[in-house]
């Protein structure tokens, strides 16, 4: 064999050996070297979806180690939909056997496109139904921002719940129900559009908040934390719309019962994974305590009522130390000269919030 020929069989020899390691290196350290594009839990591959909504972009690539393909059938379940969600995804290779390439195909919500427009003035070309979101959003953040974060969390609370009717749209609208758009442009939505809406809104406003996705004794259900003066609580515009709104009963009015809550108060009603959000201590900016409209006792509420009456015949109020009974409302009603007197409990123990009606 001549020299030249030996050298290029060396050179051969060397090439496919660093092919072949390149290959079997890939397999045996993949962890390593797609270290920077790496997903090891649905929690780290939800949050890369959330990320990828959030740039407006309709797919991305990744590798995935470790999870099986009903975690990744079931990806959407653990989004909270606001910016969009997975339409599908594609298993390019498997790198080994546990890393997988992937590539997901993303549909990118109205909502992404109305918060782009709102508050960076992007405009909206082929996206009608995102344009007319978010007229509504300006339209809606005209009417009712407030001066301050406390006012514009109550004043979009008020509006989602005086404007949104608890139910599904039907035909073809249907999906709506569960979206910003369900609730502010078709006035039908079920919790889940509550939530977005209320998200919407306040993300518009440049005030921070997450959409809780978590449980009641219902069922699955969502609703939002949000922060004021920095700190977080919970807000449930759903519950606080009455299912019986049309009705005309003292039980159909709209109530604040959710309406900057803590972690305790919430936890009596509602489950979620509560390491996955911020925590909620603090009451000071409960609607009841702004509003000053939370009493120790009976008879601190029995003085504030002989003020209002015959002026207000309705009242929404939270007891702290004392639950109320039939007999402490006719008292108060006795006090005032009230004919009738009625009402209904939202909560119970140190927060116990009431409807009361005296004519």
């Amino acid at each position: 064999m001549s020299k030249n020929k030996h050298i290029k069989y060396i050179i051969l020899a060397v090439f496919l050996l660093l092919l072949a390691g390149g290959y079997f290196g890939e397999r045996f350290f993949a962890e390593t070297i797609h270290a920077k594009n790496m997903i090891s839990s649905t929690e780290e591959l939800s949050q890369r979806i959330t990320e990828e909504l959030m740039d407006g972009k309709e797919s991305f690539m990744t590798y995935v180690n470790g999870m099986s393909e009903e975690q990744l059938v079931a990806i959407n379940k653990n989004l909270d939909g606001f910016f969009g969600h997975v339409d599908s995804y594609t298993m390019i290779r498997r790198v080994n056997d546990h890393v997988l390439q992937v590539v997901f195909n993303l549909v990118v919500s109205d909502n992404y496109y109305a918060y782009q427009n709102v508050v960076h003035g992007v405009s909206i070309t082929d996206h009608m139904s995102a344009q007319i979101l978010a007229e509504k959003v300006k339209q809606i953040m005209r009417d009712c921002q407030g001066t301050t974060d406390y006012e514009s969390v109550v004043n979009y609370h008020d509006y989602i719940v005086g404007h949104t009717k608890y139910g599904f749209l039907s035909g073809e609208e249907e999906a709506l129900s569960y979206t910003a758009t369900g609730s502010l442009l078709h006035g039908t939505a079920v919790c889940n559009g509550y939530a977005e809406a209320m998200e919407l809104l306040l993300l518009c406003s440049g005030i921070d908040t997450y959409m809780v996705v978590g449980f009641t004794p219902d069922g699955s259900h969502a609703w939002n934390i949000v922060s004021i003066d920095e700190q977080w609580y919970h807000v449930d515009t759903t519950w606080d719309d009455p299912v019986d709104a049309d009705s005309g009963n003292m039980s159909s009015s709209e109530t604040h019962v959710y309406l900057n809550v803590n972690d305790e108060v919430m936890k009596k009603t509602h489950t979620w994974n509560a390491a996955a959000y911020p925590k909620c201590e603090s009451m000071d900016a409960n609607y009841f305590n702004r509003e000053q409209l939370s009493f120790q006792t009976v008879e601190d509420l029995k003085t504030y009522v002989m003020k209002e009456y015959p002026g207000v015949h309705e009242y929404e109020i939270q007891l702290t130390n004392h639950g109320m009974n039939q007999t402490d409302l006719e008292n108060i009603a006795h006090n005032i000269h009230a004919s009738s007197a009625a009402y209904i409990t939202y909560e119970s123990g140190m927060y116990s919030v009431y409807r009361l009606r005296f004519d």
